[in-house]
């Protein structure tokens, strides 16, 4: 969904501007890193070798490119946040006439979804969790289930890495008790130190492969998960131990393992402790602000109109353009398009319609409470503290022993800053949701019903005296009506950049909303009381015209000396007439 610019369109903030600063701060220090890296690269060639030097070269523009990806991120959050008269994404498709032509690839309700939720007071958003690990966390926290899907996104790759990194190291522990108790040979070799350094390449696959990243996280759908993933890691786990037992038993020699990966194990285990500690803490108190009610205000009547049935219809479209915001059209998620159905003739039938239309969405601050604003804080500034942390690892390791080429230099210099890369990526994507989290208030209403209708003539001006007259089809229309009004609370999350709240909107909360209600009902009616049926003359033009008929026919030849009989003479000269003929 493109820019539209708009002389009064809506104003909202740039979110985002604390948080651009510290990746502003965080990529001028990478970039110092990688200038430096640059400058000894020379150095290094000629101590190390040229192999040494081609290796140093790849890790000085990893960290030249990480620090310009980071400063322009932080410039593009703190420039201006751009808001048209489009924002924010519709629910649905958005069929008003002048948003017909507007792409808008982030919709997450079909229509049929939304007239079902209100007319069956429920939220389609919520979700019940699928897997084993996302069920035990929402089991003690009830209220994540309430999270806008971003959010419970997070959670889902979260809680999924961490269950598969906890049951990875109770295997391990499983193995090293069994041999140091003797019921295996798994500590008698080397075999439990490449057990160990087994874990370590799984737990690196596992978060590098799947990470907590903004672009995971924004989708419209929510992650399921699948249990068989659980299954192979499971199965995984007990295999290898097992196999290794085999071969000891068999009498193979396992060669001397290259390091010792129970530091690597150490440094992992408490990065995930603090990670998770941090998602979870975060959505826990995110979880306390949402009221996740589905009320809606209803009304049920049978109307009795002489109007056609389209004006019912007609009457409550114009009532709702009076209630536009900023002058910005509703979004109609289903048209007014009532179906009249003839039945037998042309002069009755029966019809049915159906709308449902959405006030422009009106941006609503979210009164986050100030420990969630520090932690958010925090949780940011460590997350840029391990990322420039990662970079000094690689700086540091490429000056000092990396060039021997070594399995442990090699494994210190890869595996040491891309846990630290993935722990502070994961800390900054929960930062960003919660400052980039905008929620926005409107009122949805579905106005539905079908009648019968039939037309009769009225005809006004028939008597020998009436110069004018006036022929008139009156439609007469039974209609039984579902009113149907609520104010919801919608979420959605803004990126930085272009496009900036063009993201999928949720619909949070629903509460009742019996005054506007009141009021739609009753305009209504008040526009269908006050219609006209019988067709007149209202011009000054036509009121000229008729005088100056009326003024012909009162000169012409033989009728102005005529006197019109009185009522008696007529009755007289009427049964003169009759006694004649008979």
């Amino acid at each position: 969904m493109s820019f539209h610019y708009g002389s009064d369109a809506p104003e909202i903030n740039n979110p985002f501007k604390q948080e651009g600063l510290l990746y502003l701060l965080s990529g001028i220090v990478i970039s110092i890193i990688g200038v430096l890296s640059l400058l000894t690269l020379r150095g290094q060639i000629v101590e190390s070798g040229l192999a040494a030097g081609w290796l140093g070269l790849g890790i000085t523009l990893i960290l030249l490119a990480g620090g310009v990806h980071f400063i322009t991120q932080g410039l593009f959050k703190i420039s201006r946040f751009y808001v048209g008269r489009g924002v924010p994404a519709s629910l649905s498709k958005n069929r008003a006439q002048s948003e017909k032509a507007t792409n808008e690839p982030g919709v997450y309700y079909k229509t049929n979804a939304i007239a079902q939720m209100m007319m069956g007071r429920k939220n389609l958003t919520f979700q019940e969790p699928v897997t084993l690990f996302d069920r035990l966390l929402y089991s003690i926290f009830p209220n994540f289930i309430f999270l806008p899907i971003s959010m419970r996104n997070y959670l889902h790759i979260l809680v999924r890495n961490t269950g598969y990194a906890l049951i990875a190291l109770f295997v391990y522990f499983l193995a090293l008790l069994s041999g140091t108790i003797g019921l295996t040979l798994l500590t008698q070799s080397s075999f439990s130190e490449w057990l160990g350094m087994a874990v370590c390449l799984f737990l690196f696959a596992l978060w590098l492969g799947s990470p907590i990243s903004v672009k995971k996280i924004r989708t419209n759908q929510l992650y399921a998960g699948q249990k068989s993933h659980l299954i192979w890691v499971i199965v995984l786990a007990i295999l290898i131990p097992a196999i290794g037992e085999m071969v000891l038993r068999q009498g193979v020699t396992i060669p001397e393992a290259p390091f010792n990966p129970a530091l690597a194990l150490v440094v992992f285990y408490i990065l995930t402790i603090i990670v998770c500690t941090a998602g979870i803490t975060l959505a826990k108190l995110r979880s306390e602000l949402t009221k996740p009610l589905t009320e809606v205000s209803e009304s049920i009547d049978h109307w009795q109109e002489n109007v056609h049935p389209k004006d019912f219809f007609r009457a409550l479209d114009l009532e709702m353009a009076d209630l536009r915001y900023k002058e910005i059209p509703n979004r109609v998620y289903r048209e007014l398009n009532p179906n009249l159905n003839m039945e037998g003739s042309m002069d009755k039938g029966s019809f049915e319609g159906d709308t449902i239309q959405e006030t422009q969405p009106i941006y609503q601050e979210i009164n986050y409470p100030e420990s969630l604003k520090k932690i958010r804080f925090g949780v940011a500034i460590s997350g840029h503290a391990l990322i420039i942390k990662a970079a000094f690892l690689l700086f540091t390791l490429n000056q000092g022993g990396i060039g021997s080429l070594s399995i442990n230099s090699l494994f210190s210099g890869i595996f040491f800053p891309g846990i630290c890369l993935a722990a502070g990526i994961a800390l900054l994507t929960f930062a960003h949701l919660y400052w980039g989290e905008m929620q926005f208030k409107s009122y949805l209403v579905q106005f539905q019903g079908e009648g019968t209708y039939t037309e009769s003539k009225l005809s006004v001006g028939m008597a020998i005296t009436d110069s004018t007259r006036s022929e008139n089809t009156v439609v007469r229309t039974s209609f039984s009506t579902w009113f149907l009004v609520t104010e919801i609370i919608t979420s959605t999350q803004a990126r930085s950049g272009r496009n900036t709240l063009d993201g999928a909107r949720y619909i949070l909360s629903m509460y009742k909303s019996d005054e506007l209600l009141k009021h739609l009902v009753g305009q209504v009616n008040h526009f269908l009381e006050d219609r006209q049926l019988i067709a007149v003359s209202a011009s000054e033009k036509d009121y000229e015209a008729v005088k100056a008929l009326y003024a012909t026919n009162d000169a012409a030849p033989g009728l102005g000396n005529i006197k019109a009989p009185q009522q008696p003479e007529l009755a007289g000269s009427y049964r003169q007439q009759e006694e004649g003929d008979y």
